[in-house]
């Protein structure tokens, strides 16, 4: 317990900052989900704790990297990120292309401890053959500012 005051040396422990230079990044790969029917809707979610005891602001980022193989009809992808949603209609189908991938990207601000996010992959329409997503979370903060 107490003030730190260094220019060099080592410190073993747990330091909480409310202020801090440079940036931090974490990040976690979600469970993927595949669909292999027609009008079927899936689901995958995850919950990031903040182990900061004061609440530092963050950048919830997700990139939800999608796939579809051959099929006609819509897909939708929905990135829920603590009750702020984004919904995008990805890949349409062009024939004679075996695979096709395009990544939903969605970012939400928020100095909340806890955040829950999900992604749902949901298929509409014929002859799908299957459509996947593998959500990855990034978790940012920084110290610095961005100027224009």
């Amino acid at each position: 317990t107490g003030e730190i005051n260094a220019t060099s040396g080592k410190f073993s422990g747990v330091i909480e900052a409310r202020e801090f230079v440079g940036d931090i990044c974490g990040s976690k790969v979600m469970q993927g989900v595949s669909i292999r029917e027609t009008n079927d809707e899936r689901s995958t979610s995850t919950r990031y704790t903040d182990s900061a005891t004061y609440q530092i602001g963050k950048t919830i980022t997700v990139m939800a990297n999608c796939e579809r193989n051959g099929g006609s009809g819509a897909i939708t992808v929905t990135i829920n990120i603590n009750g702020q949603v984004k919904t995008a209609e990805v890949i349409p189908y062009t024939a004679g292309l075996p695979a096709m991938y395009q990544t939903v990207v969605f970012s939400v601000y928020t100095t909340s401890p806890v955040v829950d996010i999900s992604v749902s992959l949901r298929v509409r329409g014929q002859y799908t053959t299957s459509a996947s997503v593998w959500p990855l979370v990034m978790v940012s903060r920084s110290g610095n500012n961005f100027t224009n």
